[in-house]
């Protein structure tokens, strides 16, 4: 997909500043819940009628006991494969982060799934949430305005994905990237074994989540999006990949004491 100046190549993402239409809408609706648009929504967003129906999915199951359950479960198999940093401000910060980069795991395995017709749910209607402003609490930087797109390169190698998520551009604008990178990096080729297992997890786990709606395949017919489901598909794989394996460097840091 596309690039930025600078040496910053990924995955372009509908920041929350640049939504507009059903995009704002869904964005404006998640917000509710959230401090930002995580960075699965803004990729997502570059199709706005599938992000319409993967938010319909995920409104379902998102406030549901279970899925919190699974989400808890994903962090707790992973939080002994690295070693939590010493810097208390960067545990603190990749502590904050590890529910998150569960849940969206979680329902990024699910709206794959629902991609490949591979869950039992009706499928969703395509409905645009009501239009309200767009005022996240804490968005995250945009790539394009990060402070330090050369190291952003540096992570997106080691891990081998196009995506740059939330995290690293929480931490780059709060000073701590270069930090967390020093403690993390060096244990990332450790990781690779526990986080395809950890993807193979989350996949398990988000069969048997209770979704009400699916943007399954019929779905994105009946919304005249047959042609976008590989484009969709694709990013979606990339956070199949990309999710895991930055949930098993940080996982550590929420350990209890």
């Amino acid at each position: 997909m596309g690039g930025d100046a600078g040496g910053f190549v990924g995955y372009p993402m509908v920041e929350e500043s640049k939504a507009t239409g059903a995009v704002a809408a869904v964005y404006a609706h998640l917000l509710d819940g959230m401090p930002f648009v995580p960075s699965l929504f803004k990729s997502l967003a570059l199709c706005p009628g599938y992000l319409v129906l993967a938010h319909e999915q995920a409104a379902g199951v998102l406030p549901d006991p279970s899925f919190a359950q699974s989400a808890q479960k994903l962090v707790t198999s992973a939080r002994e494969i690295t070693t939590p940093p010493a810097h208390a401000d960067v545990r603190g910060a990749l502590a904050g982060f590890t529910g998150p980069l569960s849940r969206m795991l979680l329902l990024a395995a699910g709206l794959r799934l629902a991609l490949d017709g591979e869950l039992h749910a009706p499928p969703a209607p395509g409905q645009v949430p009501e239009a309200r402003p767009v005022r996240p609490e804490s968005p995250a930087p945009s790539p394009a305005d990060a402070p330090a797109p050369e190291l952003y390169g540096q992570i997106r190698a080691a891990l081998d994905t196009p995506v740059v998520n939330s995290i690293w551009r929480s931490l780059a604008d709060r000073g701590l990237l270069e930090a967390a990178w020093d403690h993390l990096g060096p244990q990332v080729p450790a990781t690779r074994a526990a986080a395809d297992d950890l993807q193979h997890r989350a996949v398990d786990a988000a069969r048997h989540l209770p979704w009400q709606v699916v943007a399954d395949p019929t779905a994105l017919e009946q919304a005249g999006l047959g042609d976008a489901r590989p484009g969709m598909a694709a990013v979606l794989g990339a956070y199949m990949t990309t999710l895991p394996r930055v949930l098993v460097l940080v996982a550590s840091s929420s350990a209890p004491e």
